[in-house]
């Protein structure tokens, strides 16, 4: 690279990746990941090029010279960022301590990984998420002096052709290394990993090498402008399709951040070879913007950060972050960069301002306390906490199969009980007292209940009944089901059938009613509804209209009448005991349905992690779907699984924190697959639960906690996040006095 020229296509490229990050910080362009490989290319070649103009390469002088440019800047902004977050008393940045650390000292891209942080999750609760790429970046230009030392001398000693197919190889072999590791290692490990994303940085030092000894290759063997001008237009086009549609779980990842290194090389190739001497107004604006990348890509996230606090219109939000990014970053940049002597003293001015915010951010950075101890104990028992989830969801599944094979169990004696049933009946005991219809009926009364006792006499009337009863009972003849086919011959007063009732107790009657009194039928009707315990047999109805079953008096049976006689008392007697059957049946039915209703599936993240060994107490028979990082298609999932195979509980509680994510469109989804459940939303978030309530679904009750955590302030622990033991012990409470 010539030292006059302007390489306009270097500074387009810097400046599009530190757009395509913001983008993403912002949420709105899926792929800004991606770019950060354009910045790591883009730093290697940098670095390998720079190194090449100096006649003589000084480590102490590349170190000091990256001291000013990277480090002096990041850990001024670092203690910046503490001082401005510590105006805001409502702001709990619970690692400040070990995370500001983590940042002076290069190495936050382990802590985070260390700490759980997620990039790809957008993190609420730290403004140096992404912060792990100058700690990389910073650990590769600890290195980098003596990889270019080592290189350089090969090329010097032997041929330039040596260190360029050296580096180019290592850079391919660290490429096929991230690659393969990204099937299987974890995706944070992979971006976070110091090693697994070096290839890029090695690619740009692979390229500098080339283009320092050869000039721009690809443009030479393609001596074409148009060819060439395609050949961008397909990069530029294909950077862009990537950078737009590749999500960071696409199965693309790994080969996106790959052919994103490769046409970020052949655009710096391109670049040398078409550099400008004259700059039109979009060059100089390009050339602005890009020299305050780094700058940039420094404030973009704690002022995303602050702004999540600020409830204002979401677009409103969006620009006043662009302005204040950019203006903020100009201004930082012009008090650390600034070359013009007349204006020195604004310059001195404002640098003064910053020393200032940064001392007070250093003093809060002292004073601040350091809770690695105690996070660390709360994820060991959230560990622990997750272990016993696993065992308590195998003992709720080793529940439900056994409750499962018990009402199968008892499912099938009920089948079996229901088919001896008739064979039940013919074996009762019966006692009949009769007059003289029962008595001519006797025998095949007899054959039809062989255990049956049977009293009749010729002329008996109703008066007779209640000592036939009570010398019965005397000699303990009298069983549980009794029939009175008494009323032929005159029937008696209420009085007299109330004395009949009283003796048999809570047996069994069964009263047959007459062909020839009409009266004593109804009266039989009237006092049927006063003892539940009596049953007439219409044999009346039975009987009408067969006159086969009468000799000529029509009260008196031939052979035929006696048989349907006992048929009929026989179907009557069969269908009180079928009733009493049914109805045992159905309450057990009843209180199996009861049990199902009755039963609860929790969903939550950390809240329900952390309070789950109270909670569990408290709901010991319940499922729980518990993960740390539970999100909208988790949650879905399991809810498809229970629906399909038949296993959705009647109660659903969610007990999430804010880090959830759930969009509001997205719980109306999870709540039209539950629309037939009892659904309790808990969550500490007190915007989301006012929304939820807001939708008035009649299924759906938020149960207010946060409230709760506002009057008791000891329910937080030291973080600001998760709940302390009192917090998950009364959370607990509260959720069974609420679902009760």
């Amino acid at each position: 690279m010539e030292a006059n020229k302007y390489y306009k296509y270097i500074d387009f490229m810097r400046l599009l990746s530190c757009i395509s990050v913001l983008l993403y910080h912002l949420g709105l362009l899926n792929g800004g990941y991606l770019a950060v490989c354009i910045f790591f290319v883009l730093s290697g070649y940098l670095s390998c090029v720079s190194a090449f103009k100096r006649e003589k390469f000084s480590i102490f002088s590349y170190y000091y010279n990256k001291l000013l440019r990277i480090y002096v800047p990041v850990v001024i902004f670092a203690f910046i960022t503490v001082a401005i977050i510590s105006l805001f008393p409502s702001i709990n940045w619970f690692n400040l301590k070990p995370e500001v650390r983590s940042v002076i000292f290069g190495y936050n891209n382990f802590w985070q990984l260390n700490a759980n942080l997620d990039y790809f999750a957008r993190h609420s609760t730290s403004p140096f998420i992404h912060l792990w790429y100058i700690s990389i970046l910073l650990q590769f230009e600890l290195v980098f002096p003596f990889l270019y030392i080592i290189l350089h001398k090969l090329g010097s000693k032997f041929n330039k052709l040596v260190p360029c197919i050296i580096s180019t190889t290592i850079s391919i072999a660290a490429c096929l290394y991230f690659f393969v590791s990204c099937t299987k290692t974890n995706i944070m490990t992979i971006y976070y990993g110091t090693f697994f994303r070096s290839f890029s940085f090695l690619f740009g030092i692979s390229f500098g090498f080339i283009n320092s000894y050869y000039g721009s290759v690809i443009s030479k063997k393609i001596n074409n402008k148009i060819i060439n001008k395609l050949l961008l237009i397909v990069c530029i086009a294909l950077s862009l399709y990537l950078l737009v549609f590749i999500k960071f779980d696409s199965r693309y990842f790994s080969l996106a951040m790959i052919i994103i290194t490769i046409i970020t090389c052949v655009l710096i190739d391109y670049s040398i070879s078409n550099c400008n001497d004259k700059l039109s107004f979009f060059d100089k604006t390009v050339k602005q913007l890009s020299s305050i990348s780094y700058e940039i890509y420094l404030f973009q996230y704690p002022i995303i950060f602050l702004f999540q606090y600020i409830n204002i219109n979401y677009t409103m939000k969006i620009v006043l972050i662009l302005i204040l990014t950019i203006v903020v970053s100009y201004i930082f940049n012009f008090c650390l960069n600034n070359k013009n002597k007349k204006i020195k003293i604004i310059q001195y001015l404002c640098l003064t301002i910053i020393l200032l915010v940064a001392s007070f951010g250093v003093y809060k950075y002292i004073i601040s306390k350091d809770h690695t101890k105690e996070m660390q104990l709360l994820e060991k028992q959230l560990a622990e906490n997750e272990k016993m989830i696993d065992k308590s969801n195998e003992k709720y599944l080793e529940l439900i199969k056994q409750e499962e094979m018990d009402w199968n169990k008892v499912l099938d004696e009920y089948e079996k009980g229901e088919a001896k049933l008739g064979e039940i009946v013919n074996k009762l005991p019966i006692v009949g007292i009769g007059d003289s219809v029962m008595l001519g009926a006797v025998q095949t009364l007899h054959s039809r209940f062989p255990n049956g006792y049977f009293d009749a006499k010729v002329s008996r009337t109703d008066w007779e009944a209640n000592p036939i009863l009570k010398d019965l009972i005397n000699k303990n003849i009298l069983g549980d089901s009794i029939i009175i086919g008494l009323g032929t011959n005159g029937g008696c007063t209420n009085s007299c059938k109330t004395e009949i009732m009283k003796t048999c107790g809570n047996r069994k009657v069964f009263w047959i009613n007459t062909t020839n009194y009409d009266y004593i039928n109804n009266d039989l009707n009237v006092l049927s509804k006063k003892y539940e315990n009596l049953h007439v047999i219409d044999w009346k109805s039975a009987s009408s209209g067969h006159k086969e079953y009468f000799v000529s008096d029509g009260i008196h049976l031939t052979s035929s009448g006696r048989r349907a006689y006992t048929d009929t008392i026989y179907n009557s007697i069969y269908q009180v005991y079928l009733s009493e059957y049914n109805k045992k049946k159905q309450e057990a039915l009843q209180e199996h349905e009861n049990r199902l209703k009755n039963k609860i599936t929790f969903y939550g993240n950390q809240v329900l992690l952390n309070a789950f060994n109270y909670i569990q107490e408290e709901f010991q028979d319940s499922k729980f779907i518990v993960d740390k990082k539970l999100d909208y298609k988790r949650i879905k999932l399991e809810i498809t699984k229970s629906i399909d195979n038949k296993s959705l509980t009647n109660k659903i509680i969610f007990v999430v924190d804010s880090t959830i994510g759930i969009t509001l469109n997205e719980y109306k989804e999870l709540f039209g697959l539950c629309d037939v459940c009892e659904l309790y939303i808990l969550s500490t978030d007190k915007s989301i639960s006012e929304e939820l309530e807001k939708l008035g679904i009649k299924n759906i009750k938020v149960l207010k906690f946060y409230e709760e955590i506002w009057k008791n302030k000891n329910y937080l622990s030291s973080d600001g996040i998760h709940l302390s033991k009192e917090g998950n012990k009364a959370l607990s409470t509260f959720i069974k006095e609420k679902i009760q």
